[in-house]
């Protein structure tokens, strides 16, 4: 994870990116992973807030580079992260 910025910091600011590419953005807690979904046609990603900081950082770095985050400024740090798990298929740890 990128130095110049402390995790929960970068979790926020990637939340805001999410919600430039989602219709809709929430953040809730329950036994679920960080992702998208499709409701009533609206784009949709849920945020597990009992997640680690690490796993939401994961979670929500993959969600938006599947939506195409390329044509978004972003911070160097932000992109870096968006970049390190664009193509990780693999879920983020549990711990």
């Amino acid at each position: 994870m990128s130095r110049s910025l402390k995790p929960e910091k970068i979790v926020r600011e990637l939340e805001e990116v999410a919600g430039k590419l989602f219709d809709e953005v929430r953040r809730d807690n329950g036994t679920f992973e960080t992702g998208s979904c499709i409701v009533n046609g609206k784009k949709m990603l849920l945020i597990n807030t009992r997640q680690s900081t690490d796993e939401r950082v994961a979670a929500l770095a993959k969600e938006i580079a599947r939506m195409g985050a390329d044509k978004l400024y972003l911070k160097p740090a932000l992109r870096e992260e968006i970049e390190r798990w664009a193509d990780d298929h693999t879920p983020p740890e549990r711990t």
